[in-house]
């Protein structure tokens, strides 16, 4: 595989780690292969414009100088997908390599969580050579232990929910938390227990509404105050009873409870809001007189555009060596992994399967997990 050229494309969701293996790449590339490298600012989305030139980012030894230590990524972001049926009969995929081939680049490194990854493996099905590293606050992509951002998020995430343990101590009130994570809990699991919350609540565990109420009812007659931490994935039953009675109590339950808020372009459900929904139905169901006894934040974005932690800074760096190498060794359509303390690689359709807690009951049980 003859590579002169790479690129760098980052998409999804930003966080912190991105810009880490961006300056470990080049450097690992120019440094050892005499490699050109270059940023598409937007992703797919910048990839595929009518004029990829607008969207480049020249990357050198000395653009990338102290690039590791900053946050988010300088390459912007987008979730456009050139694979989704839409964007496939309208030519996306072709323009896609056509326009990495205009410019000269012969490969393409990414970051990006499971959607980014889907799109990385459509590329490569083209006979175009990419390398992906994972890159999610979610930590939902498998074949990994960690990924970019992940760490980063869970110790300010920690430090976030901490203040509201201070605040519903000094004001006896229920405090909930709301934190990212789609379909998985890893995010709210462990924020949850660095944090020393009371109750947490993960997708992964569905429970009846009513049982994590006499709960909550318990905790507070006990210490006058309750600490929740709740993944915006969590999931209620329709028919739950306490759902059922809230939605007739408070005409904002219904309407949050019944609002569509549409999929992304990757068809993913779009989420948030389930702080809001247990706020009210807490409220109704403990009989407590008002609303302004339980409070509910929300973390979202808070959690992404950090400066990294060094577990970040150390991974991807360690990514993007790995990455620069696997390319000039000719490997494509894998996903570079941390797996104990081993880099590895991961075939795409391996690295997309949905990777949720897998903690024993036991283990969920004695740090507060609802179930």
């Amino acid at each position: 595989m003859n590579i002169k050229k790479i690129a760098f494309m980052t998409g999804g969701g930003d966080c912190a780690g991105i810009n880490s293996f961006i300056a470990a790449a080049v450097r690992q590339g120019v440094n050892k292969y005499g490699i050109e490298f270059v940023g598409i600012r937007k992703a797919f989305e910048g990839a595929c414009s009518d004029r990829i030139e607008d969207h480049l980012m020249p990357l050198n030894l000395e653009a990338v100088n102290g690039l590791e230590i900053k946050p988010s990524t300088v390459l912007e972001s987008s979730r456009f997908n050139p694979f989704s049926s839409g964007n496939v009969a309208q030519g996306f995929p072709q323009k896609l390599v056509a326009n990495l081939k205009k410019i000269g680049v012969d490969a393409v490194l990414a970051t990006g969580g499971n959607d980014t990854i889907k799109s990385c493996m459509g590329l490569a099905n083209q006979n175009f050579p990419v390398i992906a590293a994972p890159k999610s606050i979610d930590n939902d992509v498998s074949g990994t232990d960690t990924m970019l951002g992940f760490k980063t998020a869970i110790s300010f995430g920690a430090a976030a929910v901490r203040s509201t343990v201070e605040s519903a101590k000094t004001h006896r009130r229920i405090s909930i938390v709301e934190i990212m994570g789609r379909e998985a809990g890893w995010l709210t699991l462990e924020i949850g227990i660095a944090a020393g919350a009371d109750l947490i609540l993960i997708p992964e565990k569905q429970v009846e509404l009513a049982k994590v109420c006499e709960r909550i009812a318990e905790i507070n007659r006990k210490q006058k105050y309750v600490n929740i931490v709740v993944a915006e994935g969590f999931k209620i039953k329709a028919d739950d009873p306490v759902l059922l009675k809230a939605k007739e109590e408070s005409p904002v339950v219904k309407a949050l409870v019944e609002e569509d808020l549409g999929i992304d372009s990757h068809g993913n459900p779009k989420l948030g809001g389930i702080g809001q929904i247990l706020r009210r139905i807490i409220k109704v169901q403990l009989g407590l007189k008002k609303l302004e006894d339980v409070r509910a934040t929300d973390l979202g974005f808070t959690l992404r555009g950090l400066v990294p932690v060094a577990d970040d800074v150390v991974l991807g760096t360690r990514f993007g060596i790995t990455a620069v190498d696997l390319l000039l060794q000719g490997v494509s359509g894998k996903m570079v992994g941390l797996q104990g303390d081993k880099i590895v690689t991961v075939p795409f359709p391996e690295a997309l399967v949905q990777k949720q807690v897998d903690w024993t009951d036991a283990e969920l049980a004695g740090v507060g997990v609802a179930f």
